[in-house]
């Protein structure tokens, strides 16, 4: 071979590995896009599939002030007609594991208070970090605390909302400023029998007796207030009603849903939040997904984009607090359903104290036992 031909030989050698090298980094280079375009194609399919699907049952303790406007979204947006199994967090837990137990899978999604999780047990849900797609739900900056809200070790669970609870909800009418600041104001004389209490052992109730007997304040304070006698309801709804209409003057634990109605209908009421601190909560928003879901694509399009910042936006409104999401608007909330700089938060949602809140049952019927026949 002439020395002509070696060197044409070598040079097509160099160029066809120039070719490659700049393929290969415009490869690398276009990595994120090409990922970009995998994650909306599996999302479109994920829809797709949902629609076909066309049902999504939720066994869910949220009120019907969160259920109308999800069911109302999804059947416009994604063609789905959410199908609704409503009941507190006790009797929920209670079929789901019956149900369980005899192989039978009904549910797709559990919605309900964070404290169920160790009703039901994480072995009826699914992991959830396999089944989420969107990178704004993956993004760790887009949650407050940096992480996405997982409360179990096994990701099963996730509390869409993070947001302050005040515990009490006054009538403006009858009780004057600044009369109730403290939670030892609620001692005074005047309000013997005259505040109305949410059940202790369940749900918002069991939260607040747990809180303050167990974190903020102490159990001799929780003994102290049920020498008041407050009146028991188990209907947070008729406790703010109530409130509103002027029969009390107080509510205490009453649900977050059900505080938020009152106040968008400019009813004389106002949120309390003690000096001693408040906890935070995520309500009626803790999601998962059920073990052998019976609409697998539809389960997973909901929890995708529940966990989203349209999600999270539709779903602090329907509740009226703050999404775990930092992207999530505000400005349509009760401020003291926002995290607020200057005041004592108590972060109370972690399997540890939701496994204590669980056995602070026996001891809220212990204080209020006489006060619930």
């Amino acid at each position: 071979m002439s020395r002509w031909s070696q060197s044409k030989s070598c040079g097509l050698v160099f160029f066809i590995g120039l070719v490659f090298l700049l393929q290969l980094s415009g490869t690398i280079a276009a990595t994120p896009a090409g990922a970009a375009e995998g994650w909306q194609q599996a999302w479109e399919k994920t829809k797709a599939a949902a629609a076909k699907e066309g049902r999504l049952v939720l066994y869910s303790s949220a009120g019907s002030a969160v259920r109308t406007p999800l069911t109302a979204y999804f059947s416009k947006n994604f063609n789905i007609n959410l199908e609704w199994v409503a009941a507190r967090n006790a009797e929920l837990s209670e079929r789901v594991s019956r149900e369980h137990r005899a192989g039978i899978y009904a549910g797709d999604i559990y919605f309900s208070g964070t404290s169920a999780i160790t009703e039901i047990g994480d072995t009826v849900l699914e992991p959830l970090d396999p089944l989420l797609i969107l990178p704004e739900v993956t993004d760790k900056k887009a949650w407050e605390g940096g992480e996405l809200p997982a409360i179990d070790e096994k990701r099963t669970w996730v509390g869409l909302l993070a947001f302050p609870q005040p515990p009490i909800l006054i009538n403006t009418n009858m009780v004057k400023p600044g009369e109730v600041k403290s939670y030892k104001d609620l001692l005074h004389p005047k309000w013997k029998k005259e505040i109305v209490m949410y059940v202790p052992t369940t749900g918002a109730g069991l939260a607040w007796a747990y809180n303050v007997g167990e974190v903020i304040m102490s159990r001799d304070y929780l003994r102290a207030f049920a020498k008041q006698e407050p009146i028991i309801l188990d209907n947070s709804r008729q406790q703010c009603e109530w409130v509103a209409r002027g029969k009390h003057p107080i509510a205490i634990g009453a649900r977050s849903e059900n505080q938020t109605e009152f106040i968008n209908l400019k009813a004389p009421v106002q949120l309390i939040s003690p000096i001693e601190g408040v906890h935070l909560t995520s309500s009626a928003g803790g999601v998962g997904i059920f073990r052998k879901a019976p609409h697998p694509n539809a389960s997973k399009l909901f929890m995708n984009w529940a966990l989203s910042k349209e999600g999270g936006t539709l779903i602090s409104k329907a509740v009226g607090g703050q999404s775990a999401r930092v992207d999530v608007p505000t400005d349509f909330l009760d401020p003291n359903m926002v995290r607020q700089p200057g005041i004592k938060y108590f972060n109370t949602m972690s399997m540890k104290h939701i496994e204590k809140k669980q056995a602070f049952v026996p001891i809220a019927k212990e204080i209020f036992g006489s006060l619930m026949q």
